[in-house]
């Protein structure tokens, strides 16, 4: 793999999480910084027009509009990713060569039909981005899992579960590592062989403000996590609340870190801080534990009527039900916050479709196994 001409070098990290075909990666500070070298890239080669899915982050489609492309929305589908009849009609109907950003929400894997779309949409000279923000960590995992919702009594994927085949060959790959990595910053930006984006520029005041804020969340944030549990044979009613002063101090720090990130628009390098952070973890590690969290939570759900989409994946669960407002806010009271909470942008219409019974839930490598119930007790009493 060829590393970048930025000045970075060698990076063990960067060697582990890019992949393993020709090209050319980069450590930036985030992905929308890295989705921005990609619409800086298509802008200078003449490519207007990107496919984004409809459900989507908000910031996903700025970096476009910025570089002057337009940006068409697809339905997807039950798994949350591109419906591929709807992507075909988006393909044969596109008038010039398209970018095609193909989010692996929840790190599910693609079925058959999306990745046949995907591949022919290659064929038919598109390009083809992977958002694997949400599955970093599980690509480093060998061992398949299928793929498709799974409700909670369903047998949870093992190694021996049938695969999918290999994943779309694509253009580029980006992914976020602060979602599911605690790093104050960084985001992988990967282009095949043939294809170079710019240089990131020099890291500026408002780069290592934002390193800042972002530590100072993540002690915040690991507070919270730190909480004494309650007892698991405690009612609804006496499952405790967040103390006001530390979930208020988390939630302010969260947003002046995300005002950072809306500020922080040209594409720098990673921050030292988080580059030294990921020469320490052991992210198949990581990876693994993230796994037996989301199995965890699973069987902790029993026969709740509810499906989680991801089961046994290296992510956060998502889970789809009715109830998913009422859950997201049940947890909130205790100080348990969606790592993923995507609600519809102003700029949706409202004809397209956008889905509200869906909702993310925070356990991961340290949560522990008495408040892995505690959680799984406030779903089903939120059902």
């Amino acid at each position: 793999m060829e590393q970048p001409a930025s000045g970075q070098g060698h990076d063990e990290a960067l060697t582990r999480l890019a992949p393993t075909t020709p090209g050319r990666a980069m450590l930036l500070e985030s992905g929308r910084q890295a989705l921005t070298l990609i619409a800086r890239w298509c802008r200078n080669h003449h490519v207007g027009l990107a496919l984004l899915p409809s459900y989507h982050c908000d910031t996903m489609a700025l970096p476009f509009w910025l570089e002057g492309m337009r940006v068409h929305f697809v339905e997807v589908g039950a798994n949350l990713q591109f419906d591929p009849p709807a992507l075909g009609t988006a393909l044969d109907d596109a008038d010039e060569p398209a970018l095609v950003v193909w989010s692996r929400v929840g790190a599910i894997a693609p079925d058959a039909a999306l990745t046949t779309v995907l591949r022919r949409a290659r064929e038919g000279g598109h390009l083809v981005v992977d958002d694997a923000t949400h599955a970093v960590l599980d690509d480093l995992l060998p061992d398949p899992l299928r793929t498709g919702p799974l409700s909670s009594t369903s047998p949870l994927p093992t190694t021996g579960a049938s695969a999918t085949g290999p994943l779309p060959t694509c253009d580029f790959r980006v992914a976020s590592l602060r979602k599911l990595v605690a790093v104050t910053d960084g985001a992988l930006l990967w282009s095949r062989e043939g294809i170079t984006p710019d240089s990131p520029a020099t890291r500026s005041g408002v780069d290592e403000e934002l390193s800042a804020a972002r530590s100072t969340l993540l002690t915040r944030s690991a507070a919270l996590e730190a909480r004494t549990p309650v007892p698991v044979s405690a009612t609804t009613a006496d499952l405790s609340e967040a103390p006001p002063l530390v979930a208020d101090d988390y939630l302010a720090q969260l947003a002046r870190s995300e005002e950072l990130f809306d500020r922080a628009t040209t594409p720098v390098p990673i921050s030292h801080g988080a580059r030294s952070q990921l020469g320490i973890f052991d992210l198949p590690r990581q990876a693994r534990r993230r796994r037996r969290a989301n199995r965890a939570l699973t069987r902790e759900l029993g026969d709740a009527p509810l499906e989680v989409l991801n089961a046994g994946r290296a992510c956060f669960p998502l889970i789809r039900s009715a109830a998913a407002p009422a859950i997201e806010d049940a947890l909130a009271r205790r100080g348990i916050f969606s790592p993923q909470s995507w609600p519809r942008p102003a700029y949706m219409p409202d004809t397209q479709g956008w889905p509200t019974d869906v909702v993310s839930i925070d356990c991961g490598p340290t949560t522990s196994t008495e408040k892995m119930r505690q959680i799984a007790a406030i779903i089903t009493a939120a059902l």
